[in-house]
């Protein structure tokens, strides 16, 4: 057997567990070339991130939504997904910001849960030397909250995203840092329709105030 066989035959295997997760249940034959197999190689990489992305998604809500030391998902298994797994220094960071949301009480307002949720997915998420870098993951958490609608109680949420930044920059987070994870909380986030929308409006009304100065008004 040539080494390009036994890569397609690891390639297929891999491709039929895929199946079985993706509920798909293809038939999956051999690569019978290099540039098949670099093909066929890009979608599995793509649909496994897609899985991962949402098997995290689902862990780390069951952990956020929980009572305190109650989730049925490990904490070693959400490490094991996330992007810092290769990396001993981030992946105990990740751990640490996991574990320390596994033994807090369970968040009971959904809107806290979907802030505090995007802040530990971002820990997760992020790539390890973002991660390693306390200025960079706190960034990081900043922008995962803003993009979440802003909960009536600010201030669970705040106090619930200000402990998941102390868990990961291994200390206790300062009152500036603490103003910075309240503002985000609170930040309203323009969505890119929205956006869009708003562009095609402001030329619109340029149009239509020209219209009527053509027209004497």
């Amino acid at each position: 057997m040539t080494r390009f066989q036994s890569l397609a035959l690891r390639l297929a295997a891999v491709e039929a567990k895929v199946s079985t997760l993706t509920g798909s249940n293809e038939d999956v034959v051999l690569a019978k070339n290099t540039f098949e197999f670099e093909d066929r190689l890009f979608t599995l990489e793509t649909t496994v991130d897609e899985l991962v992305a949402q098997k995290t998604k689902e862990q780390v809500n069951q952990i956020v939504a929980a009572p305190e030391s109650a989730a049925s998902v490990p904490v070693a298994d959400v490490v094991a997904l996330s992007a810092s797994a290769g990396d001993e220094a981030a992946s105990a960071v990740v751990a640490n910001v996991v574990q320390a949301q596994f033994e807090s009480a369970a968040v009971v307002d959904a809107d806290v849960a979907a802030v505090v949720a995007a802040a530990v997915s971002a820990v997760v998420t992020a790539d390890a030397d973002v991660v390693s870098d306390k200025d960079a993951i706190r960034e990081e958490i900043l922008n995962a909250v803003a993009e979440v609608a802003p909960p009536a109680n600010l201030e669970a949420a705040t106090e619930a995203v200000a402990r998941v930044l102390a868990a990961a920059q291994g200390e206790e987070v300062s009152s500036e840092q603490k103003e910075e994870v309240s503002l985000a909380v609170a930040e309203v986030v323009v969505s890119e329709e929205d956006q869009e929308l708003n562009d095609l409006e402001d030329r619109l009304v340029v149009v239509e105030t020209k219209v009527e100065t053509l027209l004497g008004k």
